[in-house]
């Protein structure tokens, strides 16, 4: 399977990743023989177990192959992670970060050399790497990219458990860190020194930590929180901006803290910050003492808590159907043709 290749994008020279098509070609698009190797694989697993459809969840070769095959092919994602395949280019997502470091031409004729290979037409653009028979597009718009240049997009709702009230008079802060946002200097002394209730859901903290935020009187979650209850006890969410949590809140109308881990997470923090409900935490202000200024400073925001009460109302307003319903009938389509050949 593809593997991210970070070397040039760590260090005192690292060149922050500009474009959707720069993270490709740092995973495996740079190589024509890597190509190859995972099309072929697709194709014999596809081909050998006799599949009429591929449901496809950040897999842009396992969609290459079923091209390829004539099978037919829904791609899922977010708006960040699931780029329209009608673009010339990938576009630069942040006038921070503009080097590229990857030729798109050649990256699109490594697919080609394949492609010609397997007999199937060629790509016009590398985009189009991401032509499938449906894109089922998870996220909301103001979170998309790609907004203004996809065509024909249908959104459908970034997450299912939703929140059947809006956050009112919780004292709580809320966390949720995944995996390494506890390496940045001061995180976890903020948190055990914050002067306010907290409670989390912390996966996998490093050792220690978990101990130190009891200890401090934090309140740890063995599982994950039904939202509903996040949404009654809270006032803020604290987490990386990841797009799932960061949609629960905004359904919840909860503000938001996000210490982001990489780019995409910083993008979509960004945007609801842009909003008017969330802060963006860089790395340069996460020590303890100005992290917990910022915390305090979010809960005690009632401007920012209306406005996230408003975009809440706004968004369940939107959705005037079940998130299940609404992908059913988004589905319905290619599943009618399915059966019908199946007959």
């Amino acid at each position: 399977m593809l593997s991210y290749d970070s070397s040039r994008r760590l260090g005192p020279e690292r060149i922050p990743t500009a474009t959707w098509g720069e993270f490709l070609g740092d995973s495996g698009f740079s190589s024509v023989s890597r190509i190859r190797e995972i099309v072929a694989w697709w194709r014999l697993v596809l081909s050998s177990r006799d599949v009429k459809l591929v449901l496809a969840d950040y897999a842009p070769l396992a969609m290459f192959a079923a091209r390829s095959l004539g099978i037919k092919s829904i791609a899922t994602g977010t708006g960040y992670g699931l780029p329209p395949p009608n673009m010339l280019e990938f576009p630069v997502l942040s006038q921070d970060a503009t080097i590229r470091l990857h030729d798109e031409k050649v990256l699109v004729e490594n697919l080609n050399t394949v492609a010609d290979e397997i007999g199937m037409p060629r790509l016009a653009s590398f985009p189009e790497l991401y032509r499938a028979d449906l894109q089922l597009v998870r996220t909301l718009p103001f979170l998309d990219p790609y907004e203004e240049v996809r065509e024909n997009a249908t959104y459908l709702p970034p997450v299912t458990d939703i929140s059947p009230v809006l956050a009112q008079g919780g004292e709580e802060v809320f966390v949720y860190f995944s995996t390494i946002e506890f390496n940045d200097p001061g995180v976890v002394e903020a948190l055990a020194n914050l002067p306010l209730p907290r409670r989390g859901y912390l996966p996998a903290p490093p050792p220690g930590v978990a101990e130190r935020l009891i200890q401090s009187g934090m309140i740890l979650e063995d599982r994950p929180v039904p939202v509903s209850k996040i949404a009654e006890r809270s006032r803020i969410l604290l987490n990386a901006g990841q797009h799932g949590i960061l949609c629960l809140g905004l359904y919840a109308g909860l503000p938001q803290v996000c210490l982001f881990q990489h780019r995409e997470q910083l993008f979509h923090a960004q945007r609801a910050a842009d909003q008017g409900v969330a802060r963006v935490v860089h790395p340069r202000e996460r020590e303890e003492r100005n992290l917990v200024t910022i915390i305090m400073e979010t809960y005690h925001d009632a401007a920012m808590r209306e406005k996230a009460h408003q975009i809440a109302r706004q968004l369940k307003a939107e959705m005037n159907v079940s998130p299940d319903l609404m992908l059913r009938n988004a589905i319905a389509p290619i599943r009618t043709e399915l059966l019908k050949t199946s007959l």
